[in-house]
């Protein structure tokens, strides 16, 4: 059992150290040399097999003379150098050559097949692929733009005091009194602000496939289709500033007979400046997009080409396009203040006493419509393998207005576009 166990741990122990080395390597930051000191029998005496004759320096385990040769066995391809300036001249050290779009890596960058420009990774020549597919996940918040002016609602244009007034009467003729009692507003003003895009539709997520066709090392063309959704949230409020007003008339009585004394006293009136007496809140319907796209890129030369053995590539592009919106409604919930209580002193609630007038009356803001929009945007672009990339960019977005249910037209949209993106190779 002892021997077992101890068996058990050697393989576990080469295993994981096997799985480091390799991960070291994957990402860029390894070194040929890792693997040099490897004494196990495939790798021994296999620097004779690239003995170039009598006179001639031999070449190193992983040295090829041509961009074109194969991979010697036994090497991985992140170890493979190229021994520049042929057979004769050998005290020229091989060289690890990255390549990416926009890159210049010498002699090996400049093999041709038929009319495709080849790109070289890690010492092995690849062609440039004509065709990539793209997929991506975009964050689309937006900066700029109002999505509904609250103020010109029907509701609260067509707000009427009248229906909202209050009454009390107190005191009867058989005590020799009454008083009645009035409580109303009259207007001062209407707070309405606008309501943007951002205070509803947070953080649009953006869904997007498509192509990418290659045109030289440092251009291309794309095309995109995509699918954006947000969760419509509640968003501003519409509050109906008032003066609270209350009036008091008194009428005396004979208590014997119940006959009036005279005539009413009154009103009395006083009132209470600057109250809310009413508000709006609102709550909008999801947001549903589709999204065509066509645009370009413009890839620099890679960047810390020292330091890294896998390209990364800064870039720029522009695009547009047409985006369909579906039809934008908002459900509109109406409360009342209860005057006297705001009046008198006698609401329970410190920011007002308020009862439902109505809930979630449907209001249509939009129709659903095409827009057009373009965008601009910079990023970059590593090279994970030869077949595959990842692609980080950032940049702003303008749409144009959409036109309100009503015929008015709205206001155009700026966002600032999160997209990471990956591509595939054909």
């Amino acid at each position: 059992m002892r021997l077992t166990m101890r068996t058990t741990t050697r393989l576990m122990a080469g295993a994981c150290s096997a799985v480091l080395l390799s991960g070291c390597s994957w990402f860029g930051y390894g070194s040929g040399q890792n693997y040099q000191v490897n004494n196990s029998a495939r790798y021994k005496n296999s620097s004779t097999q690239y003995n170039m004759g009598s006179g001639q320096r031999a070449l190193g385990r992983c040295q090829i003379t041509s961009p074109t040769q194969a991979i010697p066995p036994g090497c991985r391809p992140e170890e493979v150098t190229l021994a520049l300036g042929g057979a004769q001249n050998y005290s020229q050290q091989g060289q690890y050559t990255s390549g990416g779009y926009g890159s210049h890596v010498g002699a090996a960058q400049n093999v041709q097949a038929g009319s495709i420009p080849t790109r070289q990774i890690n010492g092995q020549i690849f062609k440039r692929p004509l065709l990539r597919g793209q997929f991506g996940l975009t964050l689309d918040p937006s900066v700029g733009g109002q999505l509904f002016d609250p103020s010109g609602s029907p509701s609260v244009a067509a707000y009427n005091r009248a229906l909202f007034e209050e009454g009390v009467l107190t005191g009867t003729p058989a005590v020799g009194q009454t008083q009645d009692t009035r409580y109303y507003s009259s207007a001062e003003r209407v707070s309405a602000p606008d309501i943007s895009f951002s205070d509803v539709y947070t953080a649009p997520l953006q869904i997007t496939g498509g192509l990418e066709l290659i045109l030289s090392k440092h251009a291309t063309v794309y095309a995109n289709a995509g699918y954006t959704r947000a969760e419509g949230k509640s968003g501003g409020g519409v509050q109906i500033i008032d003066t609270l007003l209350r009036d008091v008339t008194t009428q005396d009585y004979d208590m014997a007979t119940g006959i009036p004394i005279g005539g009413p006293i009154g009103p009395v009136t006083t009132f209470i400046p600057n109250e809310a007496v009413a508000t709006f809140n609102y709550e909008f319907s999801e947001l549903e997009r589709y999204d065509l796209e066509a645009g370009g890129r413009y890839y620099f030369n890679p960047i810390f080409e020292t330091q890294l053995q896998r390209p990364l590539t800064p870039f720029v592009s522009a695009s547009g396009g047409m985006s369909h919106y579906n039809a934008t409604r908002v459900n509109e919930n109406q409360r009342q203040r209860f005057l006297g209580r705001a009046f008198d002193g006698t609401q329970t609630n410190p920011n007002g006493d308020f009862y439902d007038i109505n809930f979630g009356t449907r209001v249509q803001i939009y129709d659903a419509q095409w827009v057009p929009f373009g965008s601009a945007k910079l990023g970059l672009e590593w090279q994970m393998t030869a077949k595959t990339a990842l692609a980080f960019e950032a940049g702003v977005k303008y749409e144009a207005a959409r036109d309100f249910s009503d015929g008015t037209q709205g206001d155009n949209i700026i966002s600032v576009p999160l997209t990471i993106r990956g591509s595939y190779n054909f």
